[in-house]
């Protein structure tokens, strides 16, 4: 019984930070049932599509996690809540969760990263922060920008 009070707790926890800042945020996020795993898996399903907070995932990483998704789903189905749920299965549960939280937590557009960068002509360190998806984008925007123009004129004559 103890196990089945951490892993809820744990799993609350995995499934709450996605959900906090998402339009459900509302309601009570309890993955410990299958209504909340119906209600966060559908969220991360809707989030993983272009404009999404998951929007950058790769092909393979989206059918990585909408798999691991449907196996969760798969033992919700079979156990209406973790409490009621074998030690084998809620170790398959907490493995497929990690996996998924592991794409996400990589592919999540909200992601701050700072850096800290000398200036040219400087030598004082400067701070500069950036989202995950802009740093994405803009990333995206220079290869279509150089595919565009790898056979202009205008930079063959700089040779």
């Amino acid at each position: 019984m103890k196990y089945a009070y951490s892993f809820a707790l744990v799993l609350t926890l995995l499934f709450a930070v996605p959900v906090a800042a998402a339009d459900i945020a509302e309601h009570a996020i309890n993955a410990s049932s299958r209504d909340a795993f119906d209600t966060v898996s559908g969220w991360v399903r809707k989030q993983m599509d272009a404009g999404g907070r998951y929007s950058y995932v790769t092909a393979d990483e989206r059918n990585k996690v909408n798999a691991e998704l449907d196996e969760m789903g798969q033992l919700f189905q079979q156990r209406s809540d973790v409490a009621h749920m074998s030690d084998a299965e809620k170790t398959m549960l907490f493995n497929s969760q990690e996996h998924v939280n592991a794409i996400l937590a990589k592919r999540d557009n909200e992601r701050l990263i700072c850096k800290s960068e000398m200036p040219i002509g400087s030598h004082i360190p400067v701070k500069t922060c950036q989202t995950a998806g802009m740093m994405e984008a803009r990333r995206r925007n220079d290869v279509q920008y150089l595919q565009r123009n790898q056979n202009s004129p205008q930079l063959k004559s700089g040779r």
